[in-house]
């Protein structure tokens, strides 16, 4: 089947492999993302049709980049467009004057020791064709146009970085199973055919793209290219969440902190933001792979009645995103297309036309605040929780759907795991209307079926209607699976949100080799079977949480 087809191409006349130079190409890939503390993208220029100022920029010149250096970045994305600089759609050969003009902007980057990507943007001919019967051409052509470009860029160093596509789509609606497999196809023919060129390309960082860039199709349906050189990959998504304030502008205020401002969406706050980067990195990061933002921003957007504090609100949506970039490991790149009117589509940062001057210093210094955030490196799941059980998290956090905590739990700590094994929930019930643990799979496509004790539930545990008990109650609730449950779980992980509870602990325990323990002293604690419901005290030896330790009482 042509589906099958993940990455075949002919080199022809551009093959030119060389031996694996790893002289200077030390980075991995979550080292160069993290070391990006401010990223810029060139936006509407190289990437144009035909000449880079077809879309009303003026052509880029060696001060533009510096004057974007002394402003604080230290990375820049340049989106470029290929396809109507190529001599040849066979071998895909790209004109020796567009190669030679891409690689002095290239070269002006890194004269400022500035991070650089460089990608193939806009070729309409690969990213709105994600069909079976375009997929081996379209390979075909990628991997040759890749095959090109690595090659005049191959001994360059580890600044720069290539981005094998951009934002593969159909009219932006969710991708069909078939289009999932095709743009994972192209990431697969893209790291091959840089790969195959050798030299720094050998080890050279590359950035593969989820679909539409989306970090939600991404983290569904993004299949991790194969590699020969390990640590060196890195998955790009856009945000430009939530897209009512930030693109169409239907919204003028976001985040909780301004809710007393004016309307905002209840479905994007600053939680949302750090919910989604955790899932992120949970899903990607610990597989050694980077993230890129490769574009994000809020298209400058205001009434006249009350502009300032609009405008502030801007600033601090970007400071709130970069932060939570930078804290992630995240290299963030924002959007600035040099546009300054009011509405959609206007992220303009530098004026390119006025000697680079600042144009929106709201921007800049939401941007310049959020980078001060220094990267905070995750907490190790799987360490002993001193309980007899694998320790995940442990904090005091409520759940509160998108606004409260949402916890990933990666599949790696149910490895080797049997039924024995337990996700074991410490909590205080926390709720003025009602109480809400649900537990999905990793990848959000469905809710967990699960045990209580003797009660089954699917996705939903409300504690107040299982224990009978009011807010202000502590609870350890004992959560077991399925056989065939618990071989998805192995596969996705698990989500846990929820309403009205704090969390202070969640763990990954099995019934099995857990410390002995008298049942003296027992009666005054918290005392719960392995099901979750509380008791006295023991009533027969068996298997107890006694105050979040689980115990084996041996004698009455």
């Amino acid at each position: 089947m042509l589906a099958l087809l993940l990455s075949v191409f002919t080199l022809g006349g551009n093959a030119q492999t060389v031996a694996p130079d790893s002289e200077g190409m030390e980075l991995t890939a979550q080292e160069w993302t993290r070391n990006v503390v401010m990223g810029w993208n060139l936006g509407n220029s190289l990437e144009c049709p035909s000449s880079e100022t077809e879309w009303g920029n003026p052509k880029t010149t060696k001060a533009m980049i510096k004057a974007v250096k002394e402003a604080g970045f230290n990375a820049i994305r340049i989106p470029v467009r290929w396809i109507n600089h190529v001599t040849d759609r066979q071998t895909m050969k790209v004109q020796e004057s567009w190669m030679t003009r891409v690689k002095e902007v290239v070269d002006w980057c890194l004269e400022e020791d500035m991070y650089v990507i460089i990608n193939t943007h806009h070729e309409d001919w690969y990213d709105r064709n994600p069909y079976y019967n375009k997929q081996a051409e379209n390979n075909r052509m990628l991997g040759a146009l890749w095959n090109d470009i690595a090659t005049c860029f191959r001994d360059y160093g580890e600044k720069l970085i290539f981005a094998g596509t951009n934002e593969t789509t159909v009219n932006w609606a969710a991708p069909t199973a078939e289009q999932q497999a095709v743009q994972n196809s192209y990431n697969q023919t893209f790291v091959d055919a840089v790969r195959a060129t050798g030299g720094k390309n050998y080890y050279r960082n590359l950035v593969v793209q989820t679909f539409a860039c989306s970090p939600y199709h991404g983290l569904s349906g993004l299949e991790v290219p194969q590699d020969k050189v390990e640590g060196r990959l890195s998955v790009e998504f856009h945000y430009y969440d939530p897209y009512e304030y930030c693109g169409n502008c239907t919204y003028y205020y976001w985040g909780n902190a301004y809710k007393d401002k004016g309307r905002i969406l209840t479905s994007s706050t600053e939680q949302t933001i750090t919910n989604l980067f955790d899932r992120i990195r949970n899903t990607w990061g610990k597989k050694g792979l980077g993230v890129v933002m490769g574009e994000y921003g809020v298209a400058n957007h205001f009434t006249e009645d009350d502009k300032q504090t609009q405008q502030e609100n801007m600033q601090y949506y970007l400071k709130c995103v970069v932060s939570e970039a930078r804290s992630h490991g995240f290299a963030a790149f924002v959007w600035d297309n040099n546009a300054f009117n009011n509405g959609s589509e206007n992220f303009g940062i530098f004026k390119r036309w006025q000697g680079m001057a600042v144009g929106n210093t709201y921007f800049l210094k939401g941007i310049t605040e959020g980078a001060g955030t220094e990267y905070k490196e995750p907490e190790t799941p799987g360490e002993d929780d001193g309980e007899g059980g694998l320790l995940f998290w442990e904090g005091d956090a409520v759940l509160d759907w998108g606004d409260g905590l949402q916890l990933s739990v990666p599949s790696s700590l149910f490895e080797g795991k049997d039924e024995s094994v337990r996700l074991v929930v410490s909590y205080t019930q926390d709720y003025k209307d009602y109480d809400d643990l649900q537990l999905f799979y990793g990848d959000w496509s469905q809710m967990i079926p699960f045990t209580v004790g003797t009660s089954s539930f699917t996705g939903d545990f409300s504690p107040s209607n299982y224990y009978s008990t009011g807010t202000g109650t502590p609870h350890v609730t004992s959560i077991a699976f399925s056989a065939d449950v618990l071989k998805v779980i192995q596969q996705k992980g698990i989500v846990i949100q929820g309403h009205g509870l704090r969390l202070t602990k969640v763990s990954v325990a099995s019934t099995t080799g857990i410390r002995p323990l008298s049942v003296a002293g027992t009666a005054s604690q918290g005392v719960y079977t392995v099901g979750g419901q509380r008791v006295s005290q023991p009533v027969a030896p068996g298997i107890y949480v006694v105050d979040g330790r689980k115990v084996v009482v041996t004698r009455r």
